[in-house]
């Protein structure tokens, strides 16, 4: 395809889309959304700032389709490593914990945005988020230890304790790894280190959620 005089694409290419919304991933985790602009998104794709404006409303719109394109790859990640159609168990847990890790490695372009959007979400991109964690808040529970209990008031407790723990689980697993993406606060610490104090705060929190044993009753004495 010929190029323009000042050697950047035309905006009609139909694959130019995900070339910038590519480019959009990149700009947005350097320098977040506010310090972006346009002309910053088409300049690291290449083109002419139409070639944008051809495909997309503006950069509220590339932010959206860039979080999308974070959330939807974090759930194809974790649904390879343990399908919904398998029951959650620790080996479940450290697969998808490996698995995420793995693709921040692969990803860091994407792991940066995601470091550096989830916290301050807004608008639509704040609903993609909802969603993305309440799914993944959802599979959390199937790590969790099943317990059963007369008292609706114990169940009620037990429910609010499982529901904190699943959302310290998700949270803390998916921020640490996010923290470690190129350039983020644990990036300069050892890698596998790093991995193993994951693996077993994730253990941790989920072996906390065990109901506790009834004591065996004394044996009686025959006469």
């Amino acid at each position: 395809m010929m190029a323009t005089s000042n050697g950047k694409q035309p905006a009609h290419r139909p694959s130019r889309r995900q070339h910038i919304i590519t480019a959009a991933v990149r700009v947005f985790g350097r320098n977040g959304f506010a310090e972006t602009s346009v002309q910053d998104i088409a300049d690291e794709a290449q083109v002419v700032p139409t070639a944008v404006y051809y495909h997309f409303d503006g950069k509220e719109e590339l932010l959206e389709l860039a979080m999308r394109r974070v959330f939807d790859q974090l759930n194809a990640v974790v649904e390879a490593a343990r399908p919904e159609s398998e029951p959650g168990d620790a080996a479940g847990l450290v697969r998808v914990i490996d698995a995420v890790w793995d693709w921040v490695e692969q990803n860091p372009d994407e792991a940066r945005l995601y470091q550096v959007q989830v916290a301050s979400a807004n608008g639509n991109v704040r609903v993609l988020r909802d969603e993305f964690e309440q799914r993944h808040i959802q599979r959390g529970y199937d790590y969790l230890p099943e317990g059963s209990t007369r008292s609706p008031r114990a169940a009620k407790a037990r429910h609010a304790s499982q529901a904190l723990a699943v959302r310290t689980l998700i949270s803390t697993t998916m921020l640490v790894t996010a923290l470690r993406a190129e350039g983020g606060p644990l990036s300069q610490l050892p890698s596998r280190s790093v991995l193993e104090a994951v693996r077993a705060l994730a253990l941790r929190i989920v072996a906390a959620e065990e109901p506790p044993r009834k004591p065996a009753k004394p044996a009686t004495s025959r006469t």
